[in-house]
């Protein structure tokens, strides 16, 4: 089974997932100290804009209120209101969208080149002049809000894996979740200090694809202009990490279809690297892969093997990489009394793995790693959402810098890497019939 099947579950991976490096067709500057990208991508007749905002759940000042907040984008501001934004939006023929990941909140929009000048202040005025208004929040807000955290509860995946960061970093920081509980609500007031604090120049990047740096950058001088200032950037939460185990009850919602709809969901993981600070994870994770690069086949990773060895059992291997922190490990699904044999042979990989790697198998895992890198970059979302973070963190790189690092890992490094990971305190995450599923003393 993919990692990247629904929104949300896309959505939770990409919060996680290691950034992106910057192409090499954008071109950086900056706009009264906002940092921008640009890249004109000549001859497309569409363009995109996105504002990086550090608003994700680790800079939060309460439980949600990044998930919350990115529910009350795009309402009424001093120059419309949220039944104007939305008229007007449509007739240009443009499309506006947020989203959250663990670090970012992302407004972006989408439009036929000609229209910057519209959509380029529409942005600046969400983030100089949105009323946030309480019927909004209540009438609005709230009930999306809900719906989005219900949805979560109903996708195991999704919930399995929120759960993971959680656990691993004892929901703070790092480990706050994408979703606000109805346990801990918030409030409308909670949600304004919020969005007053982190909407300010010093803390947000703006990356645009099909239009000039120069012309960007002219727009956000302009319409940019009143966003307000604070004295420095909104801190980061911790990114300690703890390990541990959690277990949630998981029963499939009326009518849910689907091979894997009734079986256990198991995550594992251990205390990997930030973002560009081990290469070898990425191409330990394509090592072991667990997808299959052609339709209709296994595949010939040692985690694709799990199928042969274990009747009804998949496992993909993840590599989930923040700032400063991540956390790499296996995805489990089979039915559940089959669940601890699985395993047991995915950690049985992973110690394979840490002992020797033939020559054949680096080969193809770097060729992979390098090949991910470079696709996941193929994409206006996932470009801007990865450059995004890169200008917030100063900590731009090139393509064929990243590319260079991957083919020099050898398999001495890949083996001390995969070593280095066991000696970590295990993460665990358990999703299904929690009577009937493993403990990670019983296979690691």
């Amino acid at each position: 089974m993919s990692l990247a099947r629904s929104p949300l579950l896309r959505a939770a991976t990409r919060s996680v997932s290691a950034r992106t490096p910057l192409a090499r067709s954008f071109t950086t500057s900056k706009a009264d100290t906002i940092p921008i990208a640009a890249s004109a991508d000549n001859g497309i007749q569409t363009t995109s804009i996105t504002v990086a905002v550090r608003a994700g759940p680790r800079f939060e000042t309460s439980p949600g209120v990044a998930h919350v907040l990115k529910n009350f984008t795009f309402k009424s501001n001093a120059k419309r209101s949220a039944l104007a934004l939305v008229r007007e939006a449509e007739l240009y023929g443009g499309v506006l969208s947020a989203s959250l990941t663990k670090e970012h909140l992302l407004l972006n929009a989408e439009f036929l080149r000609g229209d910057e000048d519209y959509f380029v202040e529409l942005l600046g005025d969400v983030l100089s002049s949105s009323k946030l208004l309480p019927h909004e929040f209540s009438e609005e807000v709230v009930p999306a809000v809900q719906s989005e955290y219900e949805q979560a509860l109903n996708q195991p995946q999704v919930l399995g894996l929120d759960k993971l960061s959680q656990t691993a970093y004892r929901q703070r920081g790092l480990g706050a979740s994408l979703f606000s509980d109805p346990a801990s609500p918030v409030s409308h007031s909670d949600a304004v200090k919020f969005a007053q604090a982190v909407f300010a120049k010093d803390n947000i990047a703006v990356v645009g694809s099909g239009i000039d740096e120069s012309h960007l950058s002219k727009l956000v001088g302009k319409h940019f202009a009143n966003v307000r200032s604070n004295k420095g950037p909104i801190q980061a939460g911790s990114k300690q990490y703890f390990g541990g185990d959690a277990r949630v009850s998981f029963v499939p919602h009326e009518g849910a279809e689907g091979p894997h709809a009734h079986f256990g969901h198991y995550f594992v993981a251990f205390e990997g690297a930030g973002v560009d600070a081990s290469p070898e994870l990425s191409v330990l994770r394509s090592h072991l892969g667990g997808e299959s690069s052609v339709k209709w086949t296994t595949g010939l990773s040692p985690l694709a093997q799990l199928k042969d060895k274990v009747a009804g059992a998949e496992a993909t291997a993840f590599n989930l990489a923040f700032t400063d922190s991540g956390l790499f490990g296996a995805y489990i699904t089979a039915p559940h009394a089959k669940l601890l044999d699985a395993a047991k042979e995915v950690a049985k990989v992973l110690k394979d793995a840490s002992s020797s790697i033939s020559a054949e198998d680096l080969t193809k895992a770097k060729a992979k790693a390098r090949f991910e890198a470079a696709a996941a970059i193929e994409s206006r979302a996932g470009i801007h959402a990865a450059v995004g973070g890169q200008l917030l963190e100063a900590k731009v790189q090139a393509l064929d810098e990243t590319l260079a690092k991957i083919e020099g890992v050898s398999a001495s490094n890949l083996s001390s890497a995969a070593a280095k990971l066991l000696k970590s305190k295990p993460t665990t995450v358990a999703v299904g019939d929690v009577y009937k599923l493993p403990y990670a003393d019983e296979f690691l």
